[in-house]
Protein backbone atom coordinates (compact mmCIF):
# COMPACT_ATOMS: atom_id res chain seq x y z
CA UNK A 1 0.00 0.00 0.00
CA UNK A 2 1.58 3.48 -0.85
CA UNK A 3 2.49 5.77 1.72
CA UNK A 4 -0.71 8.71 1.52
CA UNK A 5 0.70 10.25 5.06
CA UNK A 6 1.72 13.52 2.94
CA UNK A 7 -1.19 13.11 0.82
CA UNK A 8 -2.89 16.49 0.50
CA UNK A 9 -6.29 17.37 -0.90
CA UNK A 10 -5.09 18.72 -4.20
CA UNK A 11 -5.07 15.06 -5.01
CA UNK A 12 -7.07 12.92 -3.15
CA UNK A 13 -6.50 9.33 -3.98
CA UNK A 14 -8.43 6.82 -4.37
CA UNK A 15 -10.57 5.68 -1.35
CA UNK A 16 -13.17 2.70 -1.83
CA UNK A 17 -16.70 3.37 -1.12
CA UNK A 18 -18.31 1.90 1.49
CA UNK A 19 -16.78 0.88 5.07
CA UNK A 20 -15.92 -2.69 4.07
CA UNK A 21 -12.19 -3.84 2.42
CA UNK A 22 -9.27 -1.59 2.97
CA UNK A 23 -10.81 1.58 2.52
CA UNK A 24 -10.99 2.76 6.41
CA UNK A 25 -7.52 1.74 6.39
CA UNK A 26 -6.35 3.95 4.01
CA UNK A 27 -8.22 6.89 5.31
CA UNK A 28 -6.45 6.26 8.90
CA UNK A 29 -2.90 5.74 7.79
CA UNK A 30 -3.43 9.18 5.81
CA UNK A 31 -4.55 10.73 9.40
CA UNK A 32 -1.94 8.78 11.68
CA UNK A 33 0.75 8.81 9.00
CA UNK A 34 4.09 11.75 9.85
CA UNK A 35 5.11 13.53 12.73
CA UNK A 36 1.72 14.91 13.41
CA UNK A 37 -0.55 11.87 13.23
CA UNK A 38 -1.99 10.24 15.56
CA UNK A 39 -2.57 6.43 17.27
CA UNK A 40 -4.82 3.99 15.16
CA UNK A 41 -6.42 0.87 17.30
CA UNK A 42 -9.15 -1.25 16.84
CA UNK A 43 -11.74 -3.44 18.88
CA UNK A 44 -13.45 -0.29 20.29
CA UNK A 45 -16.96 -0.01 21.73
CA UNK A 46 -17.86 3.61 20.71
CA UNK A 47 -21.42 5.57 21.88
CA UNK A 48 -22.29 9.18 21.50
CA UNK A 49 -23.74 11.94 23.41
CA UNK A 50 -26.48 14.21 22.35
CA UNK A 51 -27.93 15.70 25.56
CA UNK A 52 -25.66 16.84 28.20
CA UNK A 53 -27.46 15.39 31.09
CA UNK A 54 -27.22 11.73 29.13
CA UNK A 55 -23.00 12.25 28.89
CA UNK A 56 -22.59 13.78 32.48
CA UNK A 57 -24.60 10.21 34.45
CA UNK A 58 -22.72 8.21 32.14
CA UNK A 59 -18.95 9.82 33.16
CA UNK A 60 -19.77 10.04 36.64
CA UNK A 61 -20.90 6.54 36.84
CA UNK A 62 -17.95 5.74 35.04
CA UNK A 63 -15.82 7.36 37.55
CA UNK A 64 -17.57 5.93 40.29
CA UNK A 65 -16.49 2.30 39.01
CA UNK A 66 -12.50 3.76 38.73
CA UNK A 67 -10.19 1.27 40.37
CA UNK A 68 -6.77 2.48 39.03
CA UNK A 69 -6.88 6.28 38.16
CA UNK A 70 -9.31 9.00 36.87
CA UNK A 71 -7.76 11.82 34.32
CA UNK A 72 -9.72 14.69 33.64
CA UNK A 73 -8.87 17.72 31.53
CA UNK A 74 -11.58 20.17 30.89
CA UNK A 75 -10.98 23.68 29.54
CA UNK A 76 -14.00 25.26 31.65
CA UNK A 77 -14.71 23.65 35.19
CA UNK A 78 -17.28 25.67 36.81
CA UNK A 79 -18.37 26.21 40.04
CA UNK A 80 -21.81 25.50 39.88
CA UNK A 81 -24.20 22.22 40.36
CA UNK A 82 -22.82 20.48 37.06
CA UNK A 83 -18.94 21.11 38.41
CA UNK A 84 -19.78 20.66 41.58
CA UNK A 85 -21.42 16.96 40.98
CA UNK A 86 -18.42 15.96 39.54
CA UNK A 87 -16.09 17.40 42.03
CA UNK A 88 -18.12 15.09 44.38
CA UNK A 89 -17.62 11.86 42.95
CA UNK A 90 -13.76 12.85 41.89
CA UNK A 91 -13.05 13.56 45.82
CA UNK A 92 -15.01 10.30 46.69
CA UNK A 93 -12.77 8.10 44.04
CA UNK A 94 -9.64 9.80 45.59
CA UNK A 95 -10.31 8.91 49.14
CA UNK A 96 -11.08 5.30 47.95
CA UNK A 97 -7.69 5.28 46.82
CA UNK A 98 -7.51 5.77 43.59
CA UNK A 99 -5.36 8.38 41.42
CA UNK A 100 -6.97 11.34 40.47
CA UNK A 101 -5.63 14.05 38.16
CA UNK A 102 -7.39 17.00 37.27
CA UNK A 103 -6.03 19.71 34.38
CA UNK A 104 -8.31 22.74 34.10
CA UNK A 105 -7.67 25.92 31.84
CA UNK A 106 -7.13 29.11 33.87
CA UNK A 107 -8.30 31.60 31.07
CA UNK A 108 -11.41 28.76 30.47
CA UNK A 109 -12.56 28.32 34.03
CA UNK A 110 -11.08 32.10 35.10
CA UNK A 111 -15.13 32.52 36.40
CA UNK A 112 -15.31 29.38 38.67
CA UNK A 113 -14.93 30.09 42.14
CA UNK A 114 -11.44 28.45 43.34
CA UNK A 115 -13.19 26.82 46.21
CA UNK A 116 -13.88 23.86 44.04
CA UNK A 117 -10.16 23.66 43.66
CA UNK A 118 -8.95 23.79 46.77
CA UNK A 119 -11.76 21.31 48.64
CA UNK A 120 -10.84 19.23 45.67
CA UNK A 121 -6.78 19.41 46.28
CA UNK A 122 -7.87 18.72 50.06
CA UNK A 123 -9.71 15.63 49.45
CA UNK A 124 -6.71 13.71 47.66
CA UNK A 125 -7.24 15.12 43.72
CA UNK A 126 -4.41 16.53 42.34
CA UNK A 127 -5.62 19.74 40.77
CA UNK A 128 -3.34 21.66 38.15
CA UNK A 129 -4.17 24.87 36.24
CA UNK A 130 -3.07 25.17 32.69
CA UNK A 131 -0.85 28.37 31.80
CA UNK A 132 -2.13 30.37 34.61
CA UNK A 133 -2.92 33.76 33.57
CA UNK A 134 0.10 35.83 36.13
CA UNK A 135 3.06 36.45 34.45
CA UNK A 136 5.14 35.39 37.30
CA UNK A 137 3.59 31.81 37.63
CA UNK A 138 5.47 29.03 35.89
CA UNK A 139 4.62 28.52 32.52
CA UNK A 140 2.16 31.58 32.59
CA UNK A 141 0.66 32.77 29.32
CA UNK A 142 -2.54 33.83 27.47
CA UNK A 143 -2.41 31.97 23.95
CA UNK A 144 -2.43 28.16 23.51
CA UNK A 145 -4.75 27.44 25.36
CA UNK A 146 -6.35 23.36 26.86
CA UNK A 147 -9.47 23.28 24.86
CA UNK A 148 -9.89 19.49 25.96
CA UNK A 149 -12.57 17.94 26.93
CA UNK A 150 -11.50 14.77 28.36
CA UNK A 151 -12.05 11.99 30.86
CA UNK A 152 -10.23 8.79 31.23
CA UNK A 153 -10.74 6.03 33.22
CA UNK A 154 -8.39 3.60 34.32
CA UNK A 155 -7.03 3.60 31.22
CA UNK A 156 -10.13 1.51 29.58
CA UNK A 157 -12.86 4.09 28.86
CA UNK A 158 -12.76 7.96 27.85
CA UNK A 159 -15.18 10.76 26.79
CA UNK A 160 -14.31 13.38 24.78
CA UNK A 161 -16.19 15.53 22.78
CA UNK A 162 -17.22 19.84 23.14
CA UNK A 163 -19.45 19.22 26.27
CA UNK A 164 -17.17 21.36 29.37
CA UNK A 165 -18.11 20.97 32.78
CA UNK A 166 -21.31 23.93 33.51
CA UNK A 167 -24.59 24.20 33.85
CA UNK A 168 -24.77 25.56 30.10
CA UNK A 169 -25.09 21.76 28.72
CA UNK A 170 -27.48 20.16 31.05
CA UNK A 171 -30.71 21.06 30.63
CA UNK A 172 -31.84 20.30 33.98
CA UNK A 173 -29.44 22.17 35.48
CA UNK A 174 -30.14 25.00 33.07
CA UNK A 175 -33.99 24.76 32.92
CA UNK A 176 -34.02 23.69 29.77
CA UNK A 177 -31.67 25.87 27.90
CA UNK A 178 -29.12 23.44 27.55
CA UNK A 179 -27.00 23.73 24.86
CA UNK A 180 -26.59 21.32 21.56
CA UNK A 181 -23.78 19.37 22.03
CA UNK A 182 -22.27 15.81 21.25
CA UNK A 183 -20.02 14.00 23.04
CA UNK A 184 -18.68 10.21 22.65
CA UNK A 185 -17.53 7.34 24.59
CA UNK A 186 -15.04 4.58 23.71
CA UNK A 187 -14.12 1.37 25.60
CA UNK A 188 -11.14 -0.09 24.31
CA UNK A 189 -7.95 0.73 23.06
CA UNK A 190 -8.80 3.94 22.15
CA UNK A 191 -9.05 5.03 25.76
CA UNK A 192 -5.25 4.44 26.36
CA UNK A 193 -4.45 6.66 23.31
CA UNK A 194 -6.54 9.50 24.87
CA UNK A 195 -4.58 8.50 28.22
CA UNK A 196 -1.35 9.42 26.48
CA UNK A 197 -2.64 12.93 25.16
CA UNK A 198 -3.46 13.81 28.84
CA UNK A 199 -0.51 12.20 30.41
CA UNK A 200 1.90 14.43 28.00
CA UNK A 201 0.04 17.49 29.14
CA UNK A 202 0.14 16.58 32.63
CA UNK A 203 4.13 15.98 32.51
CA UNK A 204 4.67 19.39 30.83
CA UNK A 205 2.70 21.00 33.64
CA UNK A 206 4.10 19.71 36.45
CA UNK A 207 7.53 18.01 35.42
CA UNK A 208 5.75 15.15 36.93
CA UNK A 209 6.95 12.07 34.39
CA UNK A 210 3.93 9.62 34.30
CA UNK A 211 4.64 6.14 33.21
CA UNK A 212 1.98 4.80 30.56
CA UNK A 213 -0.17 2.44 31.88
CA UNK A 214 0.27 -1.15 31.18
CA UNK A 215 -0.55 -2.14 27.84
CA UNK A 216 -4.56 -3.15 26.81
CA UNK A 217 -5.00 -6.52 28.07
CA UNK A 218 -7.34 -7.55 25.80
CA UNK A 219 -7.40 -8.05 22.21
CA UNK A 220 -10.41 -5.54 21.89
CA UNK A 221 -13.73 -6.40 21.29
CA UNK A 222 -14.84 -8.46 18.27
CA UNK A 223 -17.61 -6.46 17.69
CA UNK A 224 -15.84 -2.78 18.01
CA UNK A 225 -14.95 -0.75 15.21
CA UNK A 226 -11.45 1.12 14.47
CA UNK A 227 -10.76 4.62 15.83
CA UNK A 228 -7.88 7.02 15.50
CA UNK A 229 -7.16 9.53 18.31
CA UNK A 230 -5.66 13.41 16.81
CA UNK A 231 -4.09 15.44 19.51
CA UNK A 232 -2.40 19.09 19.09
CA UNK A 233 -0.04 20.26 21.14
CA UNK A 234 -0.13 23.81 20.16
CA UNK A 235 2.61 25.05 18.70
CA UNK A 236 4.70 21.84 19.09
CA UNK A 237 2.56 20.00 17.12
CA UNK A 238 -0.25 22.30 15.53
CA UNK A 239 -0.62 20.12 12.46
CA UNK A 240 -2.43 17.88 13.64
CA UNK A 241 -6.11 18.92 13.77
CA UNK A 242 -5.42 20.88 10.54
CA UNK A 243 -4.72 17.46 9.04
CA UNK A 244 -7.27 15.81 10.42
CA UNK A 245 -9.74 18.26 8.60
CA UNK A 246 -7.83 18.39 5.60
CA UNK A 247 -7.55 14.90 5.21
CA UNK A 248 -11.27 14.29 5.52
CA UNK A 249 -12.09 16.67 3.02
CA UNK A 250 -9.33 15.13 0.47
CA UNK A 251 -10.02 11.45 0.74
CA UNK A 252 -14.15 12.47 0.62
CA UNK A 253 -15.65 10.62 -2.00
CA UNK A 254 -19.52 11.29 -1.69
CA UNK A 255 -20.67 13.74 0.92
CA UNK A 256 -19.41 15.89 3.74
CA UNK A 257 -21.58 17.11 6.53
CA UNK A 258 -20.16 19.59 9.29
CA UNK A 259 -21.05 20.68 12.75
CA UNK A 260 -19.28 23.80 14.29
CA UNK A 261 -19.87 26.56 15.97
CA UNK A 262 -17.20 28.66 15.50
CA UNK A 263 -16.23 28.27 11.55
CA UNK A 264 -13.08 30.66 10.81
CA UNK A 265 -10.77 28.43 9.31
CA UNK A 266 -7.38 29.60 7.98
CA UNK A 267 -6.49 29.70 4.49
CA UNK A 268 -5.56 26.15 3.98
CA UNK A 269 -8.60 24.87 5.34
CA UNK A 270 -10.20 26.60 3.07
CA UNK A 271 -9.04 25.59 0.27
CA UNK A 272 -9.42 22.32 1.22
CA UNK A 273 -13.32 22.70 1.50
CA UNK A 274 -13.21 24.82 -1.64
CA UNK A 275 -11.93 21.91 -3.51
CA UNK A 276 -14.01 19.03 -2.01
CA UNK A 277 -16.73 21.06 -3.04
CA UNK A 278 -14.90 21.96 -6.54
CA UNK A 279 -14.85 18.01 -7.10
CA UNK A 280 -18.71 17.79 -6.99
CA UNK A 281 -19.05 17.14 -3.47
CA UNK A 282 -22.41 18.03 -1.35
CA UNK A 283 -20.47 19.82 1.37
CA UNK A 284 -23.18 20.85 4.17
CA UNK A 285 -22.10 23.40 7.01
CA UNK A 286 -24.25 23.83 10.11
CA UNK A 287 -23.35 26.95 12.37
CA UNK A 288 -24.98 28.58 15.39
CA UNK A 289 -26.39 31.91 14.37
CA UNK A 290 -25.36 33.42 17.54
CA UNK A 291 -22.30 32.04 19.72
CA UNK A 292 -20.90 33.13 23.06
CA UNK A 293 -18.05 35.11 21.41
CA UNK A 294 -19.86 37.82 18.84
CA UNK A 295 -16.23 38.19 17.26
CA UNK A 296 -16.41 34.56 16.12
CA UNK A 297 -19.99 35.22 14.75
CA UNK A 298 -18.43 38.48 12.90
CA UNK A 299 -15.77 36.71 11.24
CA UNK A 300 -17.73 33.88 10.20
CA UNK A 301 -19.87 35.65 8.47
CA UNK A 302 -17.38 37.86 6.73
CA UNK A 303 -16.68 34.29 5.08
CA UNK A 304 -20.32 33.47 4.21
CA UNK A 305 -20.02 35.72 0.23
CA UNK A 306 -17.33 32.99 -0.23
CA UNK A 307 -19.40 30.00 0.63
CA UNK A 308 -22.50 30.89 -1.27
CA UNK A 309 -20.59 31.81 -4.36
CA UNK A 310 -18.95 28.24 -4.09
CA UNK A 311 -22.68 26.41 -3.74
CA UNK A 312 -21.69 25.63 -0.39
CA UNK A 313 -24.85 24.47 1.89
CA UNK A 314 -24.83 26.76 5.04
CA UNK A 315 -26.98 26.30 7.65
CA UNK A 316 -27.81 28.67 10.71
CA UNK A 317 -28.80 26.65 13.90
CA UNK A 318 -30.82 29.69 15.88
CA UNK A 319 -33.13 27.06 18.10
CA UNK A 320 -30.57 28.00 20.99
CA UNK A 321 -26.61 27.43 20.89
CA UNK A 322 -25.06 24.99 19.07
CA UNK A 323 -22.01 24.06 20.25
CA UNK A 324 -20.62 20.99 19.00
CA UNK A 325 -18.01 19.84 16.77
CA UNK A 326 -18.49 17.04 14.15
CA UNK A 327 -17.86 15.63 10.73
CA UNK A 328 -19.28 12.81 8.92
CA UNK A 329 -17.46 11.46 5.38
CA UNK A 330 -19.13 9.32 2.88
CA UNK A 331 -21.51 7.82 5.37
CA UNK A 332 -18.65 6.00 7.80
CA UNK A 333 -16.19 8.02 8.48
CA UNK A 334 -17.04 10.50 11.93
CA UNK A 335 -15.51 12.82 13.45
CA UNK A 336 -16.54 14.14 17.29
CA UNK A 337 -13.85 15.96 19.21
CA UNK A 338 -12.94 19.80 20.94
CA UNK A 339 -11.75 21.69 18.28
CA UNK A 340 -13.42 24.10 16.21
CA UNK A 341 -12.85 24.56 12.48
CA UNK A 342 -11.01 27.68 12.81
CA UNK A 343 -7.69 29.20 13.40
CA UNK A 344 -7.54 29.30 17.04
CA UNK A 345 -8.15 25.51 17.50
CA UNK A 346 -6.00 24.27 14.18
CA UNK A 347 -2.73 26.71 15.60
CA UNK A 348 -2.80 27.29 19.07
CA UNK A 349 -4.88 25.38 21.29
CA UNK A 350 -4.02 21.93 22.63
CA UNK A 351 -7.28 19.51 21.28
CA UNK A 352 -8.05 16.13 20.97
CA UNK A 353 -10.85 14.19 18.50
CA UNK A 354 -11.54 10.94 17.55
CA UNK A 355 -12.08 9.39 14.17
CA UNK A 356 -14.68 6.74 14.47
CA UNK A 357 -14.89 4.15 11.24
CA UNK A 358 -18.41 2.79 11.57
CA UNK A 359 -21.22 3.22 9.46
CA UNK A 360 -23.63 2.92 12.70
CA UNK A 361 -21.64 5.95 14.05
CA UNK A 362 -21.95 7.97 10.86
CA UNK A 363 -25.83 7.45 10.79
CA UNK A 364 -26.92 8.41 14.41
CA UNK A 365 -24.22 11.58 13.67
CA UNK A 366 -26.03 11.94 10.43
CA UNK A 367 -29.87 11.43 12.20
CA UNK A 368 -28.77 13.93 15.00
CA UNK A 369 -27.59 16.58 12.02
CA UNK A 370 -31.13 16.13 10.17
CA UNK A 371 -32.80 16.86 13.48
CA UNK A 372 -30.75 19.87 13.70
CA UNK A 373 -31.29 21.08 10.73
CA UNK A 374 -35.02 21.55 11.76
CA UNK A 375 -34.04 23.98 14.14
CA UNK A 376 -32.09 26.18 11.60
CA UNK A 377 -32.27 28.24 8.44
CA UNK A 378 -30.31 27.79 4.99
CA UNK A 379 -28.10 30.71 4.20
CA UNK A 380 -29.28 32.50 1.21
CA UNK A 381 -28.03 34.93 -0.85
CA UNK A 382 -30.10 38.01 1.42
CA UNK A 383 -28.51 36.69 4.28
CA UNK A 384 -27.18 40.10 5.18
CA UNK A 385 -30.73 42.07 5.19
CA UNK A 386 -31.17 40.26 8.49
CA UNK A 387 -28.56 41.89 10.01
CA UNK A 388 -28.30 45.44 11.22
CA UNK A 389 -25.81 47.63 9.92
CA UNK A 390 -22.85 47.63 12.68
CA UNK A 391 -22.99 43.64 12.03
CA UNK A 392 -22.80 43.60 8.39
CA UNK A 393 -19.74 45.93 8.68
CA UNK A 394 -17.81 43.84 11.56
CA UNK A 395 -18.38 41.49 8.66
CA UNK A 396 -16.65 43.04 6.15
CA UNK A 397 -13.80 43.71 8.98
CA UNK A 398 -13.50 39.70 10.11
CA UNK A 399 -13.72 38.55 6.27
CA UNK A 400 -10.59 41.15 6.14
CA UNK A 401 -9.02 39.33 9.00
CA UNK A 402 -9.80 35.97 8.17
CA UNK A 403 -8.42 36.17 4.74
CA UNK A 404 -5.17 37.38 5.74
CA UNK A 405 -4.51 34.21 8.13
Amino acid sequence: MADLSERTPESPGSLEKGAGGDAWKRFSRSLSGGSAGGALSTGNRVEVYFEGDDAFDAMRAAIRDARRFVHLEMYIFKADEVGWSFAEVLMERAEAGVAVRVIYDALGSIKANRKIFADMRARGVSVVAYRPLMSWRPRAGWLGRNHRKTLVVDGKTAFTGGMNLANAYSAKASGGRGWRDTAVRVDGPAARDCDEHFRQTWNTVTREHLLPPEPWEKPGHPAGCPCVVIGSYGLKQRRAIRRLYSVQLGLALDEVQMTVPYFAPPRRLRRALYLARARGLPVRVLVSRDTDVPMADWVREGLYPDLLLRDIEVHEYNAGVMHAKTMVVDGHVAVVGSANFDYVSVALNLELAIVVFDEEIARRLTEQYEKDLEGATRLSADWALSRPWWRRWMARVGAFVIRKL
